[in-house]
This record gives C-alpha cells, structure tokens and sequence, in this order.
C-alpha cells in the first residue's frame, strides 16, 4: 500500500498528483539501466522491469501500487543485485486476457515462479511487502528449496491474530460499502481500518517514474473488488513457514500501525523468531530508499 496518509486524500486523482509532484526530488546514486519487458502466463500477460547484476532479488509490491512502488529503491539495490520488480496481474500494465476475477494466492505464486523461471537460473532471494508480503508467504511455503532468503515485510494476515474474526469483519465491511456505496467511500473505510504513526520522511521527495501515480489510479477498485477479501482471507502454513526458518524474515516498520505492527510480532511469535525492525513506516522503502536498502542488504547478507 502507499503511504497512509495521500491515499486518506480518498482521492486517486489527489494520491496521483501529490506522487507525481514527488518525482522531482534528485537522488545521488547512479541511475542503472532499467530493461523491461513483458511475459505472458495463464490468464494474464505480466509486465516486468531488472536493474543491475549480481543474485538476483525480486520485489513484490502491495495492493493499488506496481513496480513503480520501488523506482526509489531498485537502483540502490541494483548496485548489489539484480533486481526484478513486477506489476502483479490485474494491475497497471499487467493486463488480463479475460474480465477481472478474484485473486488466488496460488495463482500468485505461480505467476511469480513462471517470471523467476523465464529470467535467471539461480536460487533468488525475494522481498515483498504488505499484500506482495502476503505473495512472498505463499512463495515461500511451495518453493522454499528453491529460494534463497525470503522477507516478508507486514504482511496483512489477520488469520494469525487472536481476534482473527473481528479483524477480518472490518475487511468484509468494506467490501460492502464497495458494492453499495462505491469505490471513493470505500477505500477511505479501507484505509481507516489500520491507522498507523506519521513518519516524518514522508512529506519528502523520491524518485518515482513520471506515470506512477496517474497509473495506479486503475488500481484501486482493483484490490476492492478482487484482491482485497482473497488475501486478508489467507491463513499461513505456519509449519511450512518454519522450515524455511532462518531464511524467512518477518519485516516490521519502525512507525509502528495498530494492526499491521501486532499481525508481525504475533506471526513471529507463532514461528518461533523475532520480527526485523525496517526504517520507516508501511512503505519505508518508498520515503527512505537507502536507509530501507542497507537494512535489507544486512538481512539478505
């Protein structure tokens, strides 16, 4: 997800201008070469971007966003890796051959697998935040022997909490505004559900592409109507989960969310490790790139 507070604008067109603005902001690392491409699987043709050389890393992004969620960290890690970002199907440049349907996290995995498959021919690591965490999981569990270190940075898993049913409840209720009250309404019921701490670095400027916010505008309805339920539904295979122990890191945001935040320690206390504090908040990697870069070279590392 983007930072909380542009997308509580309840405005795509607000969310667009205010990242669009962003994208003037200079940054001193070197621009590596981004090569792009598509590649077709069941069901969908999927978009993807590489940076850089070195293992090979692949970042899952979370709902309404893309790739374009890590053009400010892709070129810091490109100078240790070789980064592949992704639109997952269904949103922005990933189009679907048929009319929208719901999500399937095996589905998602699969997708994932195929692009790996057609790219690179070693063991890659795999970092995915909020729903691509939640992606990062599933891989996890069904490719664990051909991963290399898997971090999952908040993902939205209410199934692992105490009160599983409440929380999941609010979700439901979204879904509901959705279909009877539409997409502005509900996505602002969406983005109230887990408010979190303001982290400074967000009012501040990062090197996104020039379409990324006029494009992620399509999404939204998107993870309403067929993302949303499907992964906050998802119940982790915690006993796959800790046979990839210690290469599973559990990423949790130094600006601390009332949910997401419990969902991490709570995941983590049921696999029998510690959560991996990461700068900034939900979407540290976008508002502090470099400092978001080192700490997950130090986890891969």
């Amino acid at each position: 997800m983007l930072d909380r507070r542009t997308l509580l604008l309840g405005s795509a067109t607000a969310a667009g201008a205010i990242l669009l603005g962003a994208c003037a902001g200079n940054t001193t690392t070197p621009r590596p070469r981004v090569r792009t491409g598509y590649l077709q699987v069941p069901g969908a043709r999927l978009y993807y971007e590489t940076r850089g050389s070195g293992p090979p890393l692949l970042m899952i992004h979370g709902g309404v966003a893309d790739a374009g969620s890590f053009a400010a960290i892709a070129p810091e890690l490109a100078e240790h890796y070789t980064v592949i970002t992704y639109d997952r199907r269904g949103n922005s440049r990933s189009r679907l051959d048929g009319p929208p349907a719901d999500l399937r996290l095996d589905q998602q995995a699969d997708d994932a697998g195929l692009l790996l498959k057609t790219l690179i021919d070693t063991p890659p690591h795999v970092f995915g935040s909020s729903g691509g965490a939640i992606v990062a999981l599933e891989l996890a569990t069904r490719y664990r022997d051909r991963l290399g270190t898997v971090v999952a940075h908040e993902p939205p898993v209410p199934a692992v909490l105490p009160d599983a049913a409440a929380q999941q409840a609010k979700y439901e209720a979204v879904y509901q505004t959705y279909r009877t009250r539409g997409v502005q309404e509900a996505f602002q019921q969406f983005m109230a559900i887990d408010p979190g701490e303001d982290d400074p670095a967000a009012d501040g400027d990062y090197p996104a592409d020039p379409e990324f916010g006029t494009r992620i505008q399509g999404n939204q309805e998107f993870l309403l109507a067929h993302e949303m339920l499907p992964f906050t539904r998802y119940r982790p295979n915690l006993a796959a989960l800790r046979a990839k122990l210690p290469k599973l890191v559990l990423g949790v945001g130094h600006y601390r969310a009332r949910v997401a935040t419990r969902i991490v320690l709570t995941l983590a206390d049921r696999l029998g490790t510690k959560a991996t504090p990461f700068p900034g908040d939900h979407t540290g990697y976008i508002w502090r790139p470099r400092e978001f870069a080192e700490k997950l070279h130090a986890a891969l590392t």
